[in-house]
Parts: structure tokens; sequence; C-alpha cells
């Protein structure tokens, strides 16, 4: 009990030195770095007395073997010469407070004098995943799956060579891994949950979503596969499902994330009354949430309740100034109710290394074209179009085009439009106005052509 008490204590210290030390004036950085030291020397001195209990205890072990005869017998793979069982007691200690520095030269002297030991092979390898010394990890892995003769070490070590291949990005490769794992061990759920969670970073939901209930089926409380399932099924849009296992994985844990997510989905809905009341949920559990004030936000204003919108979003940026979607927002709706002013003077606070950025340069643009300024907007237009990006050459396009629109230049119009719609194949928007030019060009067959194509 003390030494859990212990070790909680010291988790919190190094935490709060891990928040606090990057952002502490000069003056305060002595203050944190003492603090360190002491938590470190605290450490040495548990880990050294730890030490000594072991050798005590293998001492004792190797003088009465019946002290320990319920345990099963010790195989090679975790049998350990008394002379490196200090390093690897210490380095377990180590480990266990997640100093995977310190515990890696620790694991590196006992793999050094007992290359046989397996669990210390083991241990380096994770202490090495943790530096991000990715090859040196695979190395030691790769040489437990060919050593090892339990199906624990063997699929333990494939479990950790398919993290190591998604920390790469190559989720085919961890695939293969993880698949081996619960081959071998039909219950590891984190190999489960994995090969779901590959699945799911590769946009193959439906194969996703059988690995994600096999997880349930080994641990029936597991929030995140219910998470997960939420996500897949949001994805085939069958919001029945969302909704089941949303609420589901709430029950389990009321993690703010899943707050959001539910307040999302009643979002895409289009139920804004149910939105709000998620919104309100996640800001009582988290009122730092920026993404909360920016759904109260855009719920109210779906519901044509403009004032209480703009003034959520005021009160998001009274907490956090520089939040960039919370400030897009709000100069959106400024311009979409008619209040220039209010627009004109949030972009007047925008930092000047983000003025140009491809967001505000849009913004810009429609903020000069509806004052008027039309050389203006075509300048910060054509800036858009001159991006690498194409859907950011399409906005530029786009918003070329409403700026030849509103000057009744159609022919030019139509022409930006289309090259919108080459640029961002997927995007409505541009068919909408090129079926309004057509429309004042007397054509009312293209515009049918162009509006059908939105339905469908």
């Amino acid at each position: 009990m003390y030494h859990q008490q212990w070790l909680e204590l010291v988790q919190q210290a190094l935490s709060e030195i891990e928040t606090q030390y990057a952002q502490s004036p000069v003056s305060e950085k002595p203050k944190w770095r003492n603090r360190f030291r002491e938590i470190k020397k605290s450490c040495d001195q548990m880990l050294e007395s730890w030490a000594v209990i072991a050798e005590q205890l293998a001492e004792l072990m190797e003088k009465y073997p019946d002290l320990n005869e319920e345990e099963k017998e010790i195989e090679e793979e975790v049998w350990l010469h008394e002379s490196a069982v200090r390093s690897f007691r210490q380095g377990q200690g180590y480990y266990g407070l997640t100093m995977f520095k310190e515990a890696k030269q620790l694991f590196e002297e006992v793999v050094e004098h007992e290359p046989d030991f397996l669990l210390g092979r083991i241990y380096l390898g994770l202490s090495q995943f943790h530096e991000g010394e990715l090859h040196e990890a695979e190395r030691h892995f790769q040489l437990v799956t060919n050593t090892a003769s339990h199906d624990s070490f063997v699929g333990f070590a494939h479990h950790m060579l398919g993290c190591i291949a998604v920390k790469r990005g190559d989720d085919r490769k961890a695939i293969k891994q993880f698949s081996k794992v619960t081959s071998l061990l039909p219950d590891h759920e984190d190999a489960w949950f994995n090969l779901g969670a590959c699945h799911f970073r590769l946009g193959e939901y439906h194969e996703a979503v059988p690995y994600f209930y096999h997880a349930l089926s080994v641990n029936e409380d597991d929030w995140e596969a219910m998470y997960y399932l939420s996500h897949c099924y949001r994805h085939c849009q069958e919001w029945n499902s969302v909704s089941f296992w949303r609420l589901a994985s709430y029950e389990k844990t009321h993690h703010p994330r899943i707050l959001e997510s539910i307040a999302h989905d009643y979002e895409e809905m289009g139920d804004h009354e149910q939105a709000l009341e998620w919104y309100q949920r996640l800001l009582a559990s988290d009122p730092k949430r920026t993404g909360a004030y920016h759904g109260m936000a855009w719920n109210l204003w779906a519901l044509k309740r403009t004032d209480e919108a703009i003034m959520w979003l005021k009160k998001g940026l009274t907490l956090f100034r520089d939040d960039q979607p919370l400030l897009f927002a709000y100069v959106w709706m400024s311009m979409a109710s008619g209040q220039m002013r209010k627009a004109v003077h949030a972009l007047d606070l925008l930092p000047l290394e983000q003025v140009e950025q491809p967001m505000w340069l849009a913004m810009r643009s429609r903020l000069s074209s509806q004052q008027g300024d039309y050389q203006e907007a075509s300048r910060l237009a054509e800036q858009l179009m001159e991006q690498e990006i194409p859907t950011l050459k399409a906005m530029g396009h786009y918003q070329k085009g409403r700026i030849f629109l509103e000057q009744k230049n159609v022919d030019e119009a139509i022409r930006h439009f289309k090259e919108a719609r080459q640029l961002a194949k997927d995007w409505k928007d541009p068919l909408f106005f090129e079926g309004v030019c057509h429309l004042m060009n007397g054509c009312p067959d293209h515009t049918r052509s162009c509006w059908s194509e939105i339905v469908t």
C-alpha cells in the first residue's frame, strides 16, 4: 500500500515538472531542476533497497526451494543468474517510473551478461521502443520470436513488432504481426483491438468491425473498442448502431472525446437541439474544450438564434484568444449577418504570420468582395489559385467566380466555377452558382443539369 502511494506521488510530481518546466521563466527553472534531482535521488535509494531485497529473496529461494513451490518451474526464458538480479530489478523499477533511458542502460547490462535471458531482452526492446529506437527494438523482438519456446513470449514479441510497424505508418505489415499474435494467443485483447485500428486507419471500416467485436468478447468493458465501432458505423451511415455504441462507450467512461463525438453525430443528423444538449454536457465536463464553444455557436446559428451564436463565439474567444476556428466562425457569422464592421475589426486582430494562410485569404477575399472592393478581392483569390494543393486552388477559382458573378460577368464566372469543379469534384457549391449563371444567361436546361448533380 505504501509503495503504491509513493509511486503515485512520484508520477504526479514528474507530470507536474513535465508540464511546468518548459513554460517557466528562467528564474524559476532552478526550482524544477532541484525538485527533479530530489525525486531521482529518492528513486535511486528506493531501487537500491529493492535490489537488496531481491538478492535476499533469490538467496532464500536457492537455500529453501520449497518456499516457492506453488509457482511453476522456472524456464530458461526467465532464468537469471543472481549476479544480474540487481541490474534487472533496478531496470524494472526505472521502467515502472517511465524513466526509459535509465532503464535501457541497466537492461543493456543484463543482456550483455545474460544473452539467453529473454525477459531481459524484452524489457530492453520495450525501453528502446519508448525511446524511439525502433530499429534496435525490432532486432531484439525479432530475436525473441526466433528463439523463445513459449507462446506467451513469441506472441508478445510479435505484438511489439506490430506496434513498431504502426509507429512507422505501415499498417499492412502491422496487420500481419497482430494476426500472428491472435493465432498464438486468442484472448489477447490488445492484438484484436489493434487489428481493428489498423483496418480503420486504412479506411477499411467493414473489415475493422469484427476485430473490435473480438476485442469486446475478451473484455466487455473496452470503451475504446465501442468508440471505434461507433466511428466505423458512422462511416457506413448506420446511425442506429452509431448511437448505440457511442452511448455504450459513454456509459463506460464519461470521456470528453465521446461527448464531443455524440454532439457531432446529432449535428450531422440535423438534430441541433440534441447537439446543443450534448455540447452543454461537454462544457460541464471540460470547460476548456474549444470545440464545445464552436459547436454551441454553430448549432444555435443553424436554429437561427444568431445573437446567441455570436455570444458563444465571443465567450470562446475571450478564453482562447488565438483559436483560429473560433475566430474564423466569428468573422463568417458577422459577415453573414451583415455586421461588416465587426468582421473587419476581428480580422485586424489576426497575427501577421496567419494573414496569408489559405483559410484567411478566402475569408478576406469574400469580405473585400462584400465591401465592393473587387480589385482586392480578386488579388486575394488569385493568391489562392496559385496554391499547389488542388482543393485550395479550387477555393480560389470559386471565389473568383463569385466576384465575376457579382460584377455580372457571367461567362467568366462560369469558367471559374467549372475549374473549381474539376479541382474538387465532390464540392457542390460551384455547381449551384454555375447553375445560377446559366439561369442569368437564359439557359434553364443547363441550370437543371447542374442542379440535378447536386441532389444525386
